[in-house]
């Protein structure tokens, strides 16, 4: 369910309804095709912030996005990957530790058509992505994994040695910080399979794996 800050909980989001929530569309009227295709296209929003739960504020301005995104002619027709990429934007606009791969798995989209779609809406927008927080999708990881404070400690050490290298630019962030988590697993004597980390991370074992080898390079030139 979506999160409310009164306590509430369902559908009745104002920016996820087609005409604001407040009956703006005179009762009788046919809709536009773009109302009917903001329409379309809100039913998935909800639909993916629903099942990742987000927090309400998220939703409505993944709401706004979507409503701008199709009356500036970028989205033609409802697409999922498109929902899924608005979503994203509003989380990392929110400051919310939700990675592209998270989105990707439970919209059910492949991460590169999301990737391409990020991108579009960006330019398309002319909007700027913050930053992604390594530190706190290592805090959730860990805390996913149920591991002590001190390995997630340890983790964020790793990933910041290899931040100040400037090699990890541009790498996706989901992946080095299940890399820097499974180092500091194993630096501490956790024992942690690689297939669980890399599951608990949304990235593939192979993904998982050239960035352990990558943050290892690094850390031990």
């Amino acid at each position: 369910m979506l999160l409310d800050s009164r306590g509430g909980v369902g559908p009745r989001v104002t920016s996820l309804l087609h005409d604001g929530g407040i009956g703006t569309i005179s009762k009788g009227r046919l809709l536009s095709s773009e109302e009917r295709l903001l329409t379309r296209l809100l039913s998935e929003v909800f639909w993916i912030a629903d099942k990742i739960g987000l927090p309400r504020q998220a939703a409505e301005g993944a709401g706004e996005l979507a409503r701008k995104a199709v009356f500036s002619k970028l989205v033609k027709r409802s697409r999922r990957p498109a929902a899924a990429a608005l979503v994203y934007l509003s989380a990392n606009n929110n400051g919310l530790c939700k990675s592209m791969e998270e989105i990707a798995s439970a919209a059910d989209v492949p991460l590169n058509q999301l990737n391409r779609e990020v991108s579009r809406l960006v330019f398309g927008l002319n909007l700027r992505l913050k930053p992604f927080n390594v530190a706190a999708l290592i805090d959730k990881l860990t805390r996913t994994l149920e591991l002590p404070q001190t390995t997630a400690n340890t983790a964020c050490r790793i990933y910041q040695s290899a931040a100040s290298s400037g090699k990890i630019s541009g790498r996706k962030p989901a992946a080095i910080s299940a890399a820097a988590v499974y180092l500091a697993c194993r630096r501490e004597g956790v024992k942690k399979p690689l297939s669980t980390v890399s599951e608990a991370a949304g990235v593939s074992v192979l993904t998982l794996r050239k960035a352990i080898a990558l943050l290892e390079s690094i850390n031990n030139p």
